[in-house]
């Protein structure tokens, strides 16, 4: 009896940033396609969400049949654009083979990438297909490695982002990303005091520990990057470390010991410094907590001015896209 050979599996375009997987996006659009029923295909997920990320991904699907050339050329007619469609054509630009786009199109075809990722971020509306906080954070990464202030503001929108679609659940993590970013920026004061104000919030969160011990070295402030990586040693002996942590904080010690950069806290003023230093010392469980939505309005000045994109309808995007499932 022959064997039976692997049949190979659907292609499609991807990108690092979607939050739909692709196993459920091959269903949507094989169901879809079969004209089954859509309404039995991932629940959680609404009927006319699941109509916009098929008919958005069976449009980016396009992209995979197109040959290297076509792709890789300084203006490429790929059709109108959506944002899963830029997300995915950017990845494929990040990871373009570099004898398709020749020996020194890599910078150039990476910085053609972050346009894209960039008009993905700044779109007035936010596809179901995507997850933006990721992108927005990856943004103002980048933006950090060139000294960019803009980076405040790819933060300050992830924070707007998550509180308008994920009811501020990781605003705590997007606030200790953009203190590091004031800090990164020469920002000490409002860094450390943004800081401060986390510390009285919740004092007994092992990643606010985990930040000052491992990203004050790079900062000069070592002196209080040691007594951060302390005090997080201190509260892993009362939470018994359940994210193995431990090795982390021990590895910071060692590295803000030896390190050649230091004494940049005379660089702060002796008010806030004085702030931050308390802080660092507040029983474990002596927070005072706020809700969530008081904390952003808090520490996010003007943050009602923040642009928040609008949910994605099938009428917003480009016709031909929209043909894809009306037809």
């Amino acid at each position: 009896m022959a064997e039976t050979q692997p049949q190979p599996q659907p292609m499609h375009a991807s990108t690092r940033y979607q939050q739909v997987e692709e196993p459920v996006i091959e269903e949507l659009q094989r169901t879809f396609v079969a004209s089954g029923d859509l309404y039995r295909v991932a629940p959680w997920i609404s009927h006319k969400d699941k109509l916009v990320i098929v008919a958005e991904t069976l449009d980016a699907d396009r992209l995979v049949g197109m040959t290297a050339h076509e792709l890789y050329i300084e203006d490429p007619n790929v059709g109108p654009m959506t944002d899963f469609k830029r997300a995915a054509l950017a990845e494929m630009l990040m990871e373009a083979p570099r004898a398709a786009v020749g020996s020194t199109a890599g910078a150039p075809q990476e910085a053609r990438a972050f346009e894209l990722l960039e008009e993905v971020a700044t779109s007035p509306h936010a596809s179901p297909t995507l997850a933006y906080e990721p992108l927005y954070r990856d943004l103002a990464e980048r933006a950090l490695l060139n000294d960019d202030p803009v980076a405040l503001e790819w933060l300050r929108r992830a924070l707007a982002h998550n509180r308008r679609y994920h009811k501020g659940d990781d605003v705590l993590f997007i606030l200790i990303d953009l203190a590091s970013a004031y800090l990164q920026l020469g920002h000490l004061d409002t860094g450390l005091m943004l800081l401060t104000h986390l510390l009285h919030h919740e004092p007994g969160n092992i990643w606010i520990y985990r930040f000052i011990a491992t990203g004050f070295r790079v900062l000069g402030l070592t002196a209080l990057g040691l007594r951060g990586a302390g005090r997080g040693m201190a509260l892993l002996d009362e939470i018994d470390d359940p994210d193995d942590l431990r090795d982390d904080f021990y590895m910071a010690q060692i590295e803000l010991q030896t390190s050649p950069t230091k004494a940049r806290e005379s660089e702060v003023s002796p008010e806030v410094l004085e702030a931050f230093e308390a802080a660092l010392q507040l029983d474990f469980d002596a927070g005072e907590p706020r809700a969530l939505e008081e904390l952003y309005r808090e520490l996010t000045p003007a943050g009602e001015e923040i642009p928040v994109k609008e949910p994605l309808r099938l009428a917003d995007l480009p016709e031909s896209v929209r043909e894809l499932v009306e037809a």
